[in-house]
């Protein structure tokens, strides 16, 4: 069973580029994750609810409250993570962070 991962950003562009970079590092480590990417205002139709994690942008930072109601299951990218768009490292953070949870597939 694949885990879902949703990037959430305010305009969708740069989560698009971050899950472009993730998918790729999930491949070289074998993870059994799938990244997902959407702006803040779709994220609701875009599988806010039903992800196994959600990742939001540091400028979203201010609705975290809002999106983490929805689902509990929501972490805030690190910057340094999010201003280089290091997809492998948003990997590496993505598992750690499902491990807690263990929800890794």
């Amino acid at each position: 069973m694949m885990t879902n991962v949703l990037i959430i950003c305010a305009s969708g562009i740069t989560s698009q580029l971050l899950q472009e970079t993730a998918q790729r590092s999930v491949e070289a480590y074998h993870a059994n994750m799938i990244f997902q990417s959407s702006s803040f205002a779709a994220a609701q139709n875009n599988g806010l609810e039903s992800a196994d994690l959600v990742l939001v942008a540091p400028q979203v930072g201010c609705d975290y409250a809002t999106l983490k109601s929805i689902n509990p299951r929501l972490e805030k990218i690190p910057d340094n993570i999010y201003a280089w768009l290091n997809g492998e490292s948003l990997v590496k953070f993505a598992m750690t962070e499902l491990d807690k949870n263990k929800v890794v597939g």
